[in-house]
C-alpha cells in the first residue's frame, strides 16, 4: 500500500488496548463527516498468523483505524526511533479497485521494548518513519510503501494490559 500524498500535520488518535484484540488505534477525524464512504482493508499476515489491519475511508483517502488484531509471536528489543516526520498520510487507492480488502501475506516478526511494538517486513529496508498520531508511526520503503507499523506512547495500565494479551496468545 502506497502514500499518495500528506498533510503536514500529526492526527489526533484514540487508543484501546483489550485483553482479546491487542490494540486498536482509531483516527475519527480522517473519516468523512457524513460517512458516505467505504472502508478499505489492507492486511498483513505473517506465518503465524499474527495479524495487522489498517483500515481507509473511500472518500478522504485517509487512515480511519489500524488495529493489531493478532499477536502470535514476538522478540524483545530496545528500537530507539529518532529521525522522523509528523505527517498524515493520505493512501494511494487505486490496488482496491478489484477488492475492498487486501491481504499482504509476508514474512515479519513482531517486537517489543520500551513500551513500543512493531513490525517491518523482512524483506524490506525502512527508508523513512512518518510518525501520522502520538500512538502509530508508518515504516516506508523508498517507493513510499507502508512496509511495517510502530505502536507507541502507552500508558503503564496499557503496557501492562497488552503484556497480558500477548503473553496469553503466545
Amino acid at each position: 500500500m502506497k502514500i499518495k500524498d500528506y498533510e503536514d500535520k500529526i492526527v489526533k488518535d484514540e487508543v484501546e488496548v483489550d485483553y482479546y484484540v491487542p490494540v486498536t488505534v482509531s483516527f475519527s477525524e480522517n473519516d468523512d463527516k457524513y460517512g458516505l464512504g467505504e472502508f478499505y482493508y489492507y492486511r498483513f499476515v505473517n506465518e503465524h498468523e499474527s495479524f495487522v489491519e489498517i483500515k481507509i475511508n473511500s472518500v478522504t483517502r485517509k487512515v480511519v483505524e489500524v488495529v493489531f488484531t493478532s499477536i502470535n509471536n514476538i522478540e524483545d528489543s530496545n528500537l530507539t526511533i529518532e529521525e522522523y516526520t509528523e505527517k498524515n498520510p493520505v493512501i494511494q487507492i487505486d490496488i482496491f479497485e478489484e477488492n475492498s480488502i487486501i491481504t499482504k501475506e509476508s514474512g515479519f516478526k513482531i517486537f517489543r521494548g520500551n513500551k513500543k511494538i512493531y513490525f517491518k517486513l523482512d524483506e524490506e529496508k525502512v527508508d523513512s518513519i512518518v510518525k501520522m498520531s502520538s500512538h502509530v508511526s508508518l515504516f516506508l520503503n523508498e517507493d513510499s510503501e507502508i512496509i511495517g507499523l510502530d505502536f507507541s506512547s502507552f500508558s503503564d495500565n496499557e503496557w501492562a494490559e497488552l503484556n497480558e494479551s500477548i503473553k496469553s496468545t503466545t
